[in-house]
């Protein structure tokens, strides 16, 4: 039994489709796994400041 495959304009169209809907999905769930990722890590804007284990040396008048 042999099957000729034969590439219609019908069956590009749709491959084609295919492909752009795939690309717009996994775009979606990029961005649906950073917005998560996001959240799960925000936390202050800046770290508190570490204290210094020496005072920091007087400026000369």
């Amino acid at each position: 039994m042999e099957f000729r495959f034969k590439f219609t304009k019908r069956l590009v169209v749709l491959g084609v489709l295919c492909a752009v809907a795939l690309v717009v999905l996994l775009l979606a769930l990029g961005f649906q796994i950073g917005v998560r990722m996001a959240a799960e890590t925000a936390g202050p804007a800046l770290p508190a400041p570490l204290e210094r284990a020496t005072p920091a040396p007087k400026a000369a008048p």
